[in-house]
């Protein structure tokens, strides 16, 4: 499905500009992350999370000249390209890591993030380390991103602040696919984040909770996304599947 820039600024509060550059973005060719894919921004939360951690990122503090750089984008985007050859098993997770960290580490400016992110990622499980990843583990299975937030040169509390931004942002995304898949992922015994929450009623409701909790302190930071976001469970909430899984 297609995203348009008037729905990523009009309906989420991206900035106009930033929406533009991503909706209007060709796609990375060779890129595994967007294999048979047509459209830079596709409704999905894959992809739909780009436009907005970047605009996360401006808000924090991070100026837009940078943020929309070729090599920036283009940084992100390989980083991107491991973490699918990670997920279509062409690599292993401690191989696509070091590659990324391989990439990244010439162009890195916040050294103490970088070493932050070497540790944090040396542990099995990764759980979180007081500043990375949150307490449960299949919730920082995105976190490879952070990765980006080494390079710009700007004071280390706009990269905390961003920080902050993103796990309010892609695990509420993560634990939101991983209810909806809940059934799924029980049958198969797949990583799914409500293993930490529970696969009845209250682990439903508790995995709810915490979603909730993240979007209304998202809507401090971006009162538009945040209000699309509560919608949009709610309007999950009252499905036949979502009422399911509520009340098993």
């Amino acid at each position: 499905m297609f995203t348009s820039k008037q729905q990523l600024s009009g309906g989420m509060g991206v900035d106009p500009e930033i929406a533009a550059f991503f909706v209007d973005r060709k796609v990375p060719s060779g890129n595994m992350y967007w294999k048979g894919r047509y459209l830079y921004v596709a409704r999905g939360t894959g992809y739909l999370f780009i436009p907005l951690f970047f605009d996360l990122q401006w808000k924090a503090g991070i100026e837009k000249e940078f943020l929309l750089n070729e090599e920036y984008v283009g940084l992100m985007e390989q980083i991107l390209h491991q973490a699918a050859c990670y997920e279509f098993g062409d690599l292993d997770f401690d191989s696509h890591i070091r590659n990324i960290d391989q990439l990244i580490a010439p162009h890195s400016r916040q050294q103490w993030l970088l070493e932050g992110l070497r540790t944090y990622f040396s542990r099995k499980p990764l759980v979180t380390d007081g500043e990375l990843g949150t307490s449960n583990s299949a919730l920082n299975r995105g976190d490879a991103l952070l990765y980006l937030l080494t390079v710009p040169d700007v004071p280390a509390d706009i990269i905390r602040k961003t920080i902050d931004y993103w796990y309010l942002l892609v695990p509420s995304f993560l634990l939101m696919d991983d209810i909806m898949d809940l059934k799924e992922d029980q049958e198969k015994n797949e990583e799914s984040s409500m293993w930490h929450y529970g696969f009845d009623a209250a682990g439903v409701r508790a995995a709810v909770s915490e979603v909730e909790s993240n979007f209304a302190r998202l809507e401090e930071v971006n009162p538009l996304l945040g209000q699309f976001f509560r919608s949009t469970l709610e309007q999950k909430k009252q499905t036949p599947y979502f009422q399911t899984i509520l009340n098993d």
